[in-house]
């Protein structure tokens, strides 16, 4: 997996790439995250480039990524996720906990 990070705002921005489509494994987003929050950087978001499944235990991370962030009062959304993830998102309800925007361009200049 390769993960490039950069700043664009407050936004912590990490876009995981992988040569699957398939999100099966994101310990090294969450000791990426967790490292953030240390360092006081607590607005992400997170894109999955080209990925169109991910499996259960990558949701479970993402969700507990999600809550360490809010526990610190700042926010983890998604961008620019592929239409297959947009739909296994919402399947499975994420899109109704970790907001979704379609580009990096729509990320709120202050996230609520």
């Amino acid at each position: 997996m390769k993960i490039e990070t950069y700043e664009k705002g407050v936004y912590q921005i990490v876009k995981v790439q992988d040569d699957a489509q398939t999100i099966n494994n994101l310990s090294e987003l969450r000791d990426l995250i967790i490292g953030y929050l240390k360092r006081g950087k607590i607005h992400i978001a997170v894109s999955f480039c080209n990925a169109s499944y991910i499996y259960s235990g990558a949701v479970s991370v993402l969700i507990n990524c999600f809550r360490m962030v809010e526990e610190r009062g700042g926010s983890l959304c998604i961008i620019e996720p592929d239409p297959g993830l947009i739909d296994i998102l919402e399947t499975l309800n994420i899109n109704n906990v970790i907001k979704i925007y379609a580009a990096e361009s729509y990320l709120p200049q202050y996230p609520e």
